[in-house]
């Protein structure tokens, strides 16, 4: 295993910045004049995801980020995984720009390792040829209430894909008076986005829709990105214990991109670029209904629609591949239908009880061709059903000592059964505000529909991929909530991971197993009213057993801080700063290449002149930074955008 060299100018850079960081904070807490607000936001938020009842963020026995709308809005991202770049133990790429595939790496398992929630609704695609990955670029920040991210295997409650944890996106919600929300920005490369929503409630019903279109210029040469977008949600309280919720949305994409493993604009030898074309259809209803103190249940049913045309001018011979990639084309087409029924039991104070069954039914075609001299079809079509009852026990026997206890049966056609268990358990120590936990949990994901069926590289004798995750963590709150340092460490064992065997023939195979540990270190920090901090520093070192070869496209070291200061009552001001060690990757013209380490900036100011108004100027790449995330694909330049939002 190889390791890599140390780069004093930027790989410590990282390290002894988060130092200073940590002592400046520390001296902030250690001041007399440290003001306890009682508008300092909450550093204990409820959490949804990966659980059967609510619980605050120190109830939690897993490691959970909660992005909330606030930060959102300091921020003025654009997309999803700008926001995610700022999360402990998440790392996110993109070639290039945002016309290429954004990919996300939760504590270094791959980015099909991760399910992805949109208000609870899975859009996790496995036709696609990465694996059943989502694309994270086609997420913008519209209509979104918060983000919840869970750093651990999932199966026990979601089944099929969680290996590595769960991002959870979940929109906005509906109260008070109708209002009216347009919104316009553009920026350099040619960027350009409208967006207007109108949201409110009347009696029983609340209700929030909205639309934008994002055209994304060209901030690099070949990548363009364009997406109209339309988002709602539905809320009918029909009593006091009964209530019904929709969401529905739509997103179309079209974005260009040089292939992957091409080079980039800096080394592909053919100039053309490959083109996608996507829309996205989801709906989600609830039915929520407590027939007794002792009882509630829920029903979900969740729908979920992706069609895909791609084609792509191929890449040419190089140094890694004598042969390349010819010209290739697809058209998928992917609809899961799923059906959740809940039910949870309060069987004594302290001691809650959730059973619930699911259905899922995957149908999944790709029409396509491989061409060159010799076409080859890579058509393929295949659907299945998974069948899975489950169990959650949630004990808090002692004021402070919360236990879960949790497993899941998943019955797959055509595989055999699966059972994930998880056990977790938090403790805070009250007199020293200190809580303690330890989580452990299985998961697994099911072959993708590309990997068993494609008739070029698929395997129909392909088995699952499973994990085993085990983490501890302690953290001190202080100040009455209003700072919190926070210590992880973990370790993942992936096995049956689908790998690539060049042959003859070519074909996916089960073979690899990957171990990954490391730790994380979390720093937030409120010393006053107008200032608010947040560090991480993050180490994943990942192992292939049997070889000594590196993952490719995820760092060792990585690591950030946030600050947030108001100034003034209709001023803010955010600063995001990102530290990206070495990071080994490979493409065909190029060979084995390891990219450098960098930092990364990016600002924001928001003046509020009017309580109606809100102006604001942000810019990307501060300093302009030169860097990489894949080899040939050169980062955006500096880049300003401004705007205005306006509310009726």
């Amino acid at each position: 295993m190889s390791v890599y060299p140390i780069n004093l100018n930027r790989d410590t850079f990282c390290v002894l910045l988060f130092v200073l960081l940590f002592l400046s904070a520390s001296g902030a807490i250690c001041q007399d004049k440290f003001t306890q607000s009682e508008q300092a936001e909450s550093l204990d938020p409820v959490v949804v995801t990966g659980t059967s009842l609510p619980r605050t963020l120190s109830q939690s026995t897993a490691s959970v980020t909660v992005i909330t709308r606030e930060e959102i809005e300091a921020r003025q991202a654009d997309s999803v995984s700008e926001l995610l770049r700022q999360v402990p133990g998440v790392y996110t790429d993109q070639p290039g720009s945002r016309g290429g595939v954004s990919s996300v790496y939760i504590r270094g398992g791959d980015p099909n390792f991760t399910l992805v929630l949109i208000d609870g609704v899975k859009v996790n695609d496995p036709t696609n040829s990465r694996g059943g990955s989502f694309d994270f670029s086609t997420l913008s920040t519209d209509n979104i209430e918060r983000i919840e991210i869970v750093r651990d295997p999932m199966s026990s409650f979601y089944g099929s894909d969680a290996l590595s944890g769960v991002i959870n996106i979940i929109t906005k919600k509906g109260k008070g008076e109708s209002t009216f929300t347009p919104q316009v920005s553009a920026g350099r490369f040619g960027q350009f986005r409208v967006f207007s929503g109108l949201s409110g409630s009347q009696g029983l019903f609340n209700y929030s829709l909205s639309g934008s279109y994002l055209d994304d210029g060209e901030p690099i040469k070949g990548s363009k990105f364009k997406s109209p977008s339309f988002t709602s949600s539905q809320g009918l309280r029909l009593s006091d214990d009964m209530e019904i919720t929709s969401t529905f949305r739509y997103a179309h994409v079209d974005s260009t991109s040089f292939p992957d493993d091409s080079g980039g604009p800096d080394f592909a030898v053919i100039r053309s670029t490959d083109r996608r074309n996507v829309d996205q259809f989801l709906v989600g209803v609830n039915f929520s209904h407590v027939p007794f103190e002792w009882w509630d249940y829920e029903l979900k049913l969740g729908f979920y629609n992706n069609k895909e045309k791609f084609t792509s001018p191929g890449v040419a011979p190089g140094e890694r591949d004598p042969f390349g990639i010819p010209p290739n084309s697809s058209d998928n087409n992917f609809k899961r239908y799923d059906i959740n029924f809940i039910n949870n039991f309060s069987l004594a104070d302290g001691v809650d009880f959730a059973v619930g069954f699911e259905t899922e039914f995957e149908d999944g075609t790709s029409r396509g061709m491989l061409s060159g001299d010799f076409p080859l079809s890579t058509d393929f079509s295949l659907n299945r059903y998974i069948l899975s009852p489950y169990i959650e026990l949630n004990l808090n026997p002692i004021e402070n000592l919360h236990i879960v206890l949790g497993s899941r049966l998943d019955f797959p056609e055509d595989f055999d059964s699966d059972y994930s268990p998880r056990a977790g358990i938090s403790y805070k120590v009250q007199k020293t505000n200190t809580i303690f936990r330890a989580n452990y949990g299985e998961g697994f994901k099911l072959p993708s529909f590309f990997s068993l069926s494609n008739p070029i590289v698929g395997n129909p004798d392909l088995v699952p991929e499973t994990s085993k995750s085990i983490d501890l963590g302690i953290k001190q709150i202080l100040r009455d909530g209003l700072a919190g340092l926070t210590f992880n460490i973990y370790y993942n064992q992936f096995k049956n991971l689908v790998d690539f065997d060049e042959g003859p023939p070519p074909v996916l195979v089960n073979r690899s197993e990957v171990t990954v540990k490391g730790f994380e270190l979390i720093m937030e920090l409120i010393p006053w009213d107008i200032l608010r901090l947040n560090g991480d520093l993050n180490y994943a070192d990942s192992n292939i057993k049997g070889t000594g070869e590196e993952l490719r496209n995820r760092p060792r070291w990585w690591g950030g801080f946030s600050v947030l200061l108001l100034p003034r009552t209709d001023i803010i001001i955010n600063l995001d700063a990102l530290f990206v060690g070495r990071v080994f990757d490979s493409s065909i013209p190029t060979g084995d290449v390891e990219l450098d380490s960098y930092a990364l900036f990016n600002t924001a100011v928001t003046w509020i002149p009017h309580k109606r108004a809100k102006v604001f100027l942000a810019v990307d790449n501060l300093f302009n930074e030169d860097y990489e995330q894949f080899v040939g694909f050169p980062a955006p330049g500096i880049a300003p955008r401004g705007g205005i939002k306006l509310t009726f």
